[in-house]
């Protein structure tokens, strides 16, 4: 098998710095991997950093919950919301987990290949107090500053989720009651401002 390695180039013809071939070459793995996760049954709830599903919506979800789930509004019932800090997470991400959730996912074993080379070799220094240690391997956690690791980590998150919810019985729960009126009736008495016309009137 012959395989030919070219340098890059930019559009006005001058050569570009081999700095800049990783996240170029990140970028097109990105691309590979969102084409596969939307193939795949990848969750629906992740949000952020995914195309067409960003945190807006959700965010907006959230507030009409937190309005509408009020004891004097329309849903008479108690919301219970939790928020966690994932600002720290993507360096506790365990890799070889993850190697085996992206196997979960259907990633290819030459791909999931490419992608472990990107997390070899890296190297950390820690300070205290103005000192600088030694460097040390890093073994644990995505490469941070690379445009894979938001959604590598998307990945991890959502197999979390679905094994701590792979007992639920997925469905609608729907409540209702026996001993009285479904509706409101004397809400429906109230006067509005809507007119009707009949079919009739409509007709020339």
């Amino acid at each position: 098998m012959l395989q030919i390695i070219t340098p890059p180039w930019r559009h006005d013809g001058v050569k570009c710095e081999m700095s800049s071939s990783p996240p170029i070459f990140a970028l097109i793995l990105l691309n590979r991997l969102n084409g596969h996760l939307e193939q795949v049954l990848f969750p629906e709830s992740p949000c952020g950093f995914r195309r067409h599903r960003g945190t807006t919506n959700m965010i907006f979800a959230a507030r009409q919950l937190q309005e509408k789930c009020q004891p004097h509004r329309e849903v008479r019932t108690h919301i219970y919301t939790t928020f966690v800090d994932l600002t720290k997470a993507f360096d506790i991400v365990n890799r070889d987990g993850m190697w085996k959730v992206m196997q979960k996912f259907g990633c290819r074993e030459r791909f999931k290949h490419v992608v472990h080379q990107l997390h070899d070799g890296m190297m950390a220094r820690g300070t205290d107090n103005g000192t600088v240690s030694e460097a040390f391997p890093v073994t644990n956690g995505v490469n941070k500053g690379c445009v894979l690791a938001p959604t590598l980590f998307s990945l991890i998150f959502s197999a979390t989720l679905m094994d701590a919810y792979r007992d639920e019985q997925p469905g609608l729960c729907i409540a209702y009651r026996i001993d009285g009126h479904l509706l409101n009736s004397w809400r429906m008495q109230a006067p509005t401002r809507g007119s009707t016309t009949t079919v009739h009137d409509l007709t020339p």
